[in-house]
């Protein structure tokens, strides 16, 4: 385990990664969402994305669980049961993508999908009534099969939440619980599929400093802003990641 840390350390290319780190850091404290689609770009580019995102998936468990079983006694857990059991039955599925594929297919879906979804809600459309159960479980089951793919379970969840009546921190709050969930399931199968290995958690290990520095800053940047400007920036993280990602995936 020293070894793989030393060798790591020695890798140029790392100071990129955790300054990447401290950046997705600052958007998941302060949105709830939004580590992954910063980066997994830049970490894929340097580590193959079997190592990358279940490292990212790692760390980024281990750091949030504060801010999670915090958001546990504050969410709506009817809205939130209901996706985080949909995404929970979908991981393995996904993380078996992972671990036997590229998930270079599934990023540029992915990316078109945020864009025309940030499109629609920048336009002012929100959602109107109570979610229906099938549009419920759909969007919790696309979520977990990204998540477990690519480390991306956020979009999907993000655009139906803040798409509707719930306010910013009602919001984040869910979300928050819905990660809570999902990762869990995660986790547990990147270990049945062989992809939390030594290396990950070395990287994981690394990461997390920085990226916990990232997060306590992020949750001290959402306090300060009002919801408009949250939903302002929030969008416009989601677009602006989502074009770096789907370039990144095409190059």
């Amino acid at each position: 385990m020293l070894a793989l840390l030393a060798e790591e350390l020695a890798r140029p290319v790392l100071f990129l990664v955790l300054g990447t780190a401290l950046v997705a850091g600052v958007v998941r404290g302060m949105a709830g969402f939004g580590a992954a689609l910063i980066l997994t770009p830049v970490f894929s580019a340097f580590y193959t994305p079997a190592v990358a995102i279940p490292a990212l998936g790692f760390a980024d468990w281990l750091m949030s669980m504060p801010m999670v079983l915090k958001s546990f006694r504050r969410c709506a857990w009817r809205e939130v049961l209901p996706l985080a059991l949909a995404a929970v039955a979908t991981v393995p599925l996904g993380s078996y993508v992972l671990a036997a594929a590229s998930p270079d297919v599934l990023r540029i879906g992915i990316s078109i999908f945020v864009l025309l979804a940030v499109a629609a809600l920048a336009s002012g459309w929100r959602y109107r009534g109570t979610p229906t159960m099938p549009v419920t479980l759909g969007v919790g089951g696309f979520a977990g099969l990204m998540g477990g793919a690519i480390g991306m379970s956020g979009p999907p969840v993000v655009l139906f939440w803040l798409g509707g009546q719930a306010d910013a921190a009602q919001a984040r709050t869910n979300t928050l619980a819905f990660f809570g969930v999902s990762a869990l399931a995660t986790m547990a199968m990147y270990v049945v599929n062989n992809l939390l290995t030594a290396r990950v958690i070395v990287l994981a290990i690394i990461l997390m400093p920085v990226y916990g520095l990232g997060l306590f800053l992020g949750s001290r940047a959402f306090r300060l802003l009002p919801e408009r400007v949250f939903r302002i920036i929030a969008f416009s993280l989601i677009a602006a990641i989502s074009v770096a990602t789907l370039a990144v995936a095409v190059v």
